[in-house]
């Protein structure tokens, strides 16, 4: 007994019955023999090239004496929908196509099985090396491993030869192309048509097997000469699967990182207009989602039912970064420290583009990743995940929430208290450092922290500064502080 084992990694099998056309959307079920076989065919061709006929035509001869036993594994069948081109000169003129196919598990092979057949060592080395040779089996999508079982295995078989069927309740009767037999096709081998006055050259059992669609149009027959039609009969029931309910642990997303594309992106000078217009176009968004304005996110509003402003930070925070240090913002990172409810993550799925002033072009948003706030952190910057950040650098001007008169002390002092309790504030440790950067350097250009929008629309602007701060714990960064720190301002990035 010999058994070949198919597994599609791709839990489909693409392919249509012979003399069936693609758009009657009937899936060939269970993989041909003949189809096999020519597979096989094309391994030993195109990765054995150098075997010579007389050790492959006798293994394939073998497989092709008797028909094989399947046994199916569970599967359903579905279906794709494409409109594609005729090569017309009118380029809507387009053709639909249904593609069936059978899907089934990519871990429960389909075992074809040759009850008769019995190879020695050799050979089946041979025939389990052109099998691990084949890359798909149909259709290209039907991506494929196959393997011989080298033990004999206890197979349920479900479809069998009609001739060998036994009676059973709900079978069903389907036409499976198999070979002819190399005897059976000896008898009466085809003779293609020739010039005149030549002979007519029959052609091999071999030649016949391999022969192509572009053959049999030429031919004008029916049918490749090789093939003949098997009756077999399955279980009524093969594409019946039970559904199977299972739960699966929701994963939390603390936000996105998303990419910006546009012809003209903003300056490191504008995240706090451009922070706001996301902020915006999100609870927008949002509001579309849930149908209600009232209802909009507090993790987007920052406000509470009340109206009032929420309190521990737990609304988004929302900063626009230069990755890239040319200057322009390129990546938009909005993380939260709560995850995000479902309609939030939606909302922020459809953030698709941000419109800009004095007619500029609009920002593309593409979400390149999703997840917690350190796997967010860790790709802003290309860290690794043992990365130990524990000193970061001012990227936006720092503004303290609180306004400086005489009686606090020195400026530099009181600047370096408010930075410490902001970082309080805002859950990491106090820096044991507190060092003033003059401007942003290394930027495309440096910039003075005047230069940068320092408050949002309607408020008026404060004065920012620039710090280098060391904490004495590594922290998750990019980190925001101060006043605006949800929309961008008080960004302090690793050290590099």
């Amino acid at each position: 007994m010999l058994t070949v084992a198919l597994s599609f990694a791709a839990g489909r099998f693409h392919a249509t019955p012979w003399g069936r056309n693609v758009n009657e959307g009937v899936p060939e079920w269970p993989p041909s023999p003949y189809r096999l076989l020519r597979a096989l065919y094309d391994a030993w061709k195109r990765k054995r090239p150098e075997w010579p006929a007389d050790r492959v035509e006798p293994l394939l001869g073998t497989l092709a004496e008797t028909p094989p036993c399947f046994s199916l594994p569970p599967a359903t069948v579905s279906h794709t929908r494409s409109f594609l081109s005729t090569n017309a000169r009118d380029i809507t003129d387009r053709r639909l196509v249904f593609d069936a196919f059978v899907a089934v598990s990519p871990d429960t092979p389909v075992l074809v099985t040759w009850r008769k057949v019995t190879l020695d060592r050799q050979k089946e080395a041979d025939l389990n090396e052109l099998a691990s040779c084949l890359n798909y089996l149909g259709r290209s999508e039907s991506w494929v491993h196959a393997r011989v079982l080298s033990e004999s295995t206890a197979a349920s078989w479900n479809c069998w030869p009609a001739e060998d069927a036994s009676p059973a309740e709900r079978t069903e009767t389907v036409r499976l192309a198999c070979p002819i037999a190399a005897d059976a096709y000896a008898v009466q081998p085809y003779a293609a048509p020739s010039r005149k006055g030549a002979d007519r050259k029959p052609l091999s059992w071999l030649d016949a097997l391999a022969w192509s669609t572009a053959d049999l149009l030429n031919s004008r027959r029916s049918d490749p000469p090789a093939l003949c039609y098997v009756p077999y009969v399955r279980s009524a029931k093969c594409f019946d699967v039970s559904v199977s309910r299972r739960t699966h642990r929701r994963k939390d997303v603390h936000g996105a990182l998303c990419a910006l594309q546009s012809s003209v992106l903003p300056p490191v000078t504008a995240t706090v207009e451009l922070a706001e217009r996301v902020r915006r176009k999100l609870m927008g968004i949002h509001a579309r989602i849930v149908g209600d304005l009232a209802r909009v996110s507090p993790r987007f509003s920052g406000k509470d039912v009340d109206g009032k402003p929420l309190k521990g930070h737990r609304h988004v925070y929302i900063l626009p970064v230069d990755r890239n240090r040319d200057g322009r913002i390129d990546h938009l990172l909005v993380a939260c420290k709560e995850p995000l409810e479902h309609e939030e993550q939606l909302a922020l799925d459809r953030l698709d583009a941000v419109w800009q002033s004095k007619g500029k072009p609009d920002i593309q948003v593409v979400p390149i990743l999703w997840g917690t706030r350190a796997a967010l952190f860790q790709e802003t910057f290309a860290l690794s995940r043992n990365a130990i950040v524990t000193e970061v650098i001012s990227a936006t001007p720092f503004v303290p929430p609180r306004h400086y008169r005489k009686g606090r002390g020195p400026l530099a002092d009181w600047l370096a208290d408010e930075v410490r309790r902001e970082a309080v504030n805002h859950g990491f440790p106090s820096p044991v450092q507190v060092v003033p950067i003059p401007r942003l350097v290394n930027y495309g250009r440096d910039r003075r922290w005047i230069e940068f929008r320092r408050s949002r629309k309607g408020q008026t602007a404060q004065l920012g500064y620039g710090f280098k701060l060391v904490f004495p714990e590594p922290i998750g960064a990019p980190i925001a502080l101060g006043h605006s720190a949800h929309f961008g301002l008080g960004q302090f990035r690793p050290m590099s």
